[in-house]
């Protein structure tokens, strides 16, 4: 900040307009001394040097201010990626535009919260947000980013709740300690393991943790990506809709994994054509399964 200051202040030439006349500067008499300022000359170069150094830093802050404003992104807007939350950041990097799978100069709308490997985050809060845009497939994604092949995301409590809804949701290669699923789905299929070598996951200590929220928000998709293992005490998504592409679930290490029943899931395709599919892939050592078939399509 101060260099760009500097490197301003030195690129700028401030004048400072000559005064007419002597510039008084009052006396205060009090008994037995007298208090002055000197002369006339040196009462003109004591103005000046507090004239020129208000515009400098008058002018230096201006234009900082300015390049700050137009050069930078504020969490949690869309069209950009967030990374290192664990090190409190909030300022993001400009996606790369996005139509149809090519890059034609439209900024894309996606918001997208990338977790360094050793992140260590209180809360990921996704709420009442409205997803969907034609030509995706998916909606809401969780995925490991280049470079990273072992790295899960590490949740205490991973919570899909409050009348969310897509047209299909799908989860593989996770892991959870309590696996409870429900809510309403056009035709579902559940082909989770047992496996009772699944352990719980508790993470309790906040200590230099950063935290994410995005509530209202209207994207084309949400994507959080796993450059390494990162640890969340809880991921939420409450009141969460897609009208178009489906829930991509990977990766995922859960102690409680929870779906409630106010979800609806179904793009209308009838209960014979499974849109709610938990692969084999995904472990639990304790299962609930509510879900209830219905005719649903979710637009």
């Amino acid at each position: 900040m101060f260099s760009k200051l500097k490197l301003i202040i030195k690129s700028r030439k401030v004048r400072v307009p000559s005064v007419p006349g002597s510039v008084g500067v009052p006396r205060v008499k009090t008994p037995g001394f007298r208090f002055s300022l000197g002369q006339g000359k040196v009462k003109f170069v004591i103005a000046g040097s507090v004239m020129l150094s208000g515009l400098v830093v008058a002018v230096g802050l201006y234009f900082a201010v300015i390049d700050i404003a137009n050069a930078t992104y504020e969490y949690p807007e869309a069209g950009a990626v967030y990374p290192d939350l664990h090190n409190n950041q909030t300022m993001g990097q400009p996606l790369q535009p996005y139509v149809g799978g090519t890059l034609d100069g439209v900024e894309s709308q996606t918001l997208e919260i990338s977790l360094a490997a050793g992140a260590r985050i209180t809360e990921l809060t996704f709420d009442d947000m409205e997803l969907g845009r034609t030509g995706l497939t998916d909606c809401v994604v969780v995925q490991r980013g280049a470079g990273n092949s072992t790295g899960y995301l590490w949740a205490d409590t991973f919570y899909i709740k409050g009348g969310t809804s897509a047209p299909s949701f799908d989860m593989a290669n996770s892991f959870a300690h309590t696996l409870a699923v429900a809510g309403s789905t056009d035709g579902h299929t559940n082909s989770s393991t047992l496996d009772n070598t699944v352990t719980d996951v508790t993470i309790q200590s906040e200590r230099g943790a950063g935290s994410f929220e995005s509530e209202g928000g209207v994207v084309d998709r949400v994507i959080i990506t796993l450059l390494g293992d990162a640890y969340v005490k809880t991921v939420s998504f409450n009141d969460v809709d897609c009208s178009v592409g489906g829930w991509n679930l990977d990766y995922i290490k859960a102690g409680l994994f929870q779906q409630d029943a106010t979800t609806k899931w179904g793009d209308g395709d009838g209960i014979n054509a499974a849109d709610h599919v938990i692969q084999s892939t995904v472990k639990y050592r304790t299962s609930t399964d509510i879900l209830v078939d219905v005719p649903i399509s979710v637009k």
